[in-house]
């Protein structure tokens, strides 16, 4: 995702949770100028046998019912009437096709709804969007169940220091233009002593000469472990979304197989937007204006 979201892909089972998230893409794409494209996998037969031609064409018109039932239901906002709307119908597995779409498509962002509080502790997200979320290039934001627009507009930042962070953050900050967003960068670290400060003085110092945004805050936050630590500040600052980076599909892993129910219960709720760190080095030392 760069400094404008030229277009998003929004995939879609029809499902209620799907249909919760679609008002987040389309607001972004309002709001973007970007164009929109609802994404469908079918695992019905679209061979072109004979003998499947009836299934097939059942099933094209079925999902393309679908397809316009939800922009007719967008474009009963004034906002939505006129955004650049197109769907796609793919044949296949869904989170192998989608995750194909998207490496074909890269987008600049994919948006996509997820389960929220189910009773499975480990599957908080859905199995398609942690797949795509650990699979993925482009910029994945997932939207759980009771999500509001309004979590957009007050964004938490974690970093690491890593690589990547530096460019991540700007790309987030080009994100929370569009909200007008206070953003609040976040460290969590288990060491109290100098290097810390040190790190936490150096990038915060680091990222004022390279960003110029009005509403941007650091903390440092003192916790044994990041979860438990970024859990606690959204608590604190409530109402927001959490943007991560991605550096490898083991940290993904961590945060969905975590054995705290309480804790992993409060991250289903929050909108989380995540980076592939591969993606946003380029250009890190370039300033936003």
């Amino acid at each position: 995702m760069t400094s404008s979201i030229n277009h998003i892909l929004f995939p879609t089972d029809f499902s209620k949770n799907a249909n919760r998230a679609l008002p987040f893409a389309a607001e972004i794409a309002h709001r973007s100028g970007a164009k929109l494209t609802l994404f469908h996998s079918s695992q019905e037969s679209m061979d072109m046998l004979p003998s499947f031609e009836g299934s097939r064409d059942k099933t094209i018109q079925d999902t393309s019912d679908l397809f316009q039932r939800l922009i007719g239901n967008l474009s009963k906002k004034e906002a939505y009437a006129e955004l650049d709307i197109s769907t796609i119908l793919q044949s296949g597995q869904p989170t192998t096709s989608l995750i194909s779409r998207i490496k074909e498509e890269q987008p600049d962002l994919v948006v996509m709804g997820t389960k929220g509080v189910t009773g499975d502790r480990n599957n908080i997200f859905g199995s398609v969007t942690s797949s795509v979320i650990k699979n993925s290039e482009s910029p994945v934001l997932a939207i759980p169940n009771g999500s509001t627009l309004e979590q957009l507009s007050k964004i938490t930042f974690s970093t690491d220091y890593k690589s990547g962070d530096l460019g991540a953050l700007k790309q987030t900050i080009a994100f929370g233009k569009l909200f007008n967003a206070s953003v609040d960068v976040l460290h969590v670290t288990d060491h109290r002593d100098l290097e810390s400060e040190i790190k936490f003085r150096g990038f915060r110092e680091l990222v004022k000469e390279q960003i110029a945004y009005p509403d941007i805050s650091f903390n440092l936050k003192y916790e044994y472990d990041f979860f438990p630590g970024a859990a606690d500040f959204l608590i604190e600052h409530p109402n927001s979304m959490l943007v991560m980076v991605r550096y490898k599909k083991t940290f993904w892993e961590k945060l969905t197989n975590r054995n705290h129910s309480k804790e992993m219960a409060f991250y289903s709720k929050v909108p989380l937007l995540v980076y592939e760190a591969s993606k946003v080095k380029e250009d890190e030392l370039t300033s936003v204006k």
